[in-house]
């Protein structure tokens, strides 16, 4: 039976490893991941016999899911609900998965170097992307061209030609050209921002392809979105793992110059894949939370020269908003400003209608005009309510927004707790302990603008993080677990 509950704890760590692998590229790879290692751990109970180890901050993260819970069956449209339902559980399964899971300070240590391993190399795809193109952008187009009568518009870009990728136009043309003369060519193409995948196909006429009234350029991203296809989610995804890569690298030891450089170099990689997303939200949350680190873990003589860099990085990220997108940091007379706005009006009218438990979670999607959304109606656009705050008092009710105050609250009372006790008794806990607590400061913001509980990438890395910190909180007081410096 020994043999059996140490091969589990090995598969367990293992699907833990590629969790945190997989989470800045597939939020599907990575939850597969997780469920696995959760699957493995329930057997690893029953055959070990073993029970749960306590764990702090059980009451308000219960609440909240219970709270959702009574929201979601009161719901008018429960299977709507549900889904996101479901989104709400991974919070207490993630969470106590790691948590109860992580035996050694090395086993963390490994999980989040990965994961900024993981994040550098989502990153270098990125810079990749920028410098060899995602595709071919058709610029303009004539009306009578075979590609317009089978859909692509000016600014759509072609990906695929018959399975054949296509980077520049020289390439695009040879693959349209080399089709047989009345057979049907697949084209496949990406529009929008975020981008989606389209498909379409025309039959080559005789004489072969056309190509006039065709401008054509190589493809770069408007706004780096990796690959999760949405450049919101992805800056919010780095923007934790930004602050845990500077952690580590203001926590670094002085006889440690190459994993500090190591460190500065994922925190640079990550700040610059950040800018490209051109997220206002993002940018300004990695700010905060990297002085949040430079406060508690540099001593008072560098903590200047740090924080003059980190205001150096938000001018930075003032001037290239401004230059990209033409927007400050509060733009009243931008779209997405002015549609948020509204969202907040009407999710707050509608939790002071619905005070205890809320319309129920995306039931707005099919209710818009009963509860006359104004945003969904001028702007056509039929998202969320932009703000974790407004879309749960609007969905779930104020008892379940008091829930998750309740929860951030502690949650923040803890860590900063947890990061004066491992101060006294381990410098590398102290500094991933920073780096949790810089990251759920820096998610704060986004999640004033933006639904990121919505998100199922940023969810799950919240709450690996929560996951850690209470393993850190074990691993204190357990003999021989700081097995790292």
């Amino acid at each position: 039976m020994g043999k059996w509950v140490v091969l589990l704890q090995r598969a367990i760590f293992f699907f833990l490893a590629l969790f945190v692998i997989l989470l800045p590229h597939s939020v599907k790879g990575a939850r597969h991941a997780w469920i696995i290692a959760f699957w493995i751990w329930l057997a690893a109970l029953l055959i070990e016999r073993k029970r749960l180890v306590s764990q702090p901050l059980v009451l308000p993260l219960l609440a909240f899911i219970v709270l959702s819970g009574i929201s979601t069956a009161l719901s008018p449209d429960p299977y709507l609900s549900w889904g996101y339902m479901k989104l709400v559980c991974y919070t207490a399964l993630i969470g106590t998965l790691f948590a109860q899971n992580l035996h050694r300070l090395s086993q963390i240590r490994i999980l989040i170097v990965l994961l900024l391993l993981s994040a550098s190399a989502a990153a270098a795809f990125t810079a990749w992307q920028y410098t060899y193109g995602i595709g071919v952008r058709v610029m303009a187009i004539g009306g009578d061209n075979q590609l317009f009568g089978a859909g692509i518009r000016p600014l759509d870009v072609i990906t695929e030609v018959d399975g054949r990728s296509v980077h520049t136009p020289p390439q695009l043309l040879a693959a349209l050209h080399d089709a047989n003369l009345h057979s049907l060519v697949h084209v496949d193409f990406l529009r929008g921002a975020p981008t989606e995948r389209h498909s379409t196909a025309f039959e080559v006429a005789a004489g072969g392809f056309d190509p006039h009234s065709l401008e054509l350029v190589r493809a770069k991203p408007i706004r780096a979105q990796g690959t999760l296809r949405h450049y919101g989610i992805f800056a919010e995804v780095l923007m934790p793992m930004g602050c845990f890569a500077w952690a580590l690298f203001m926590g670094s030891l002085p006889q440690h110059r190459w994993r500090a450089l190591l460190f500065v170099l994922i925190f640079l990689a990550i700040t610059a894949t950040i800018f490209a997303t051109e997220t206002r939200a993002a940018l300004a949350g990695l700010v905060v939370g990297c002085v949040l680190a430079v406060l508690l873990l540099v001593r008072r003589r560098a903590r200047l020269w740090m924080v003059v860099g980190l205001a150096v990085l938000a001018v930075g990220a003032t001037l290239w908003i401004q230059h990209t997108r033409g927007l400050g940091w509060v733009a009243r007379r931008d779209a997405g400003t002015q549609y948020r706005w509204l969202m907040w009006q009407d999710g707050m009218r509608l939790a002071k209608q619905h005070p205890w438990f809320g319309v129920g979670m995306a039931t707005v999607q099919n209710h818009w005009r009963q509860w006359n959304i104004r945003a969904f109606e001028t702007y056509h656009a039929y998202w969320n309510f932009h703000s974790d705050f407004v879309q749960i008092a609007a969905e779930r009710g104020f008892l379940t927004l008091a829930a998750w105050l309740w929860f951030e609250i502690a949650y923040l009372v803890f860590l900063f707790r947890l990061v004066t006790r491992a101060r006294r008794q381990n410098r590398f806990a102290a500094t991933i302990a920073v780096g949790v607590l810089s990251g759920l400061v820096a998610f704060l913001f986004p999640s004033l603008v933006e639904s990121a509980l919505n998100d199922d990438a940023l969810v799950m890395l919240l709450f690996f993080s929560f996951g850690v910190a209470l393993a850190i909180d074990r691993l204190l007081r357990q003999p021989g677990a700081l097995d790292v410096d």
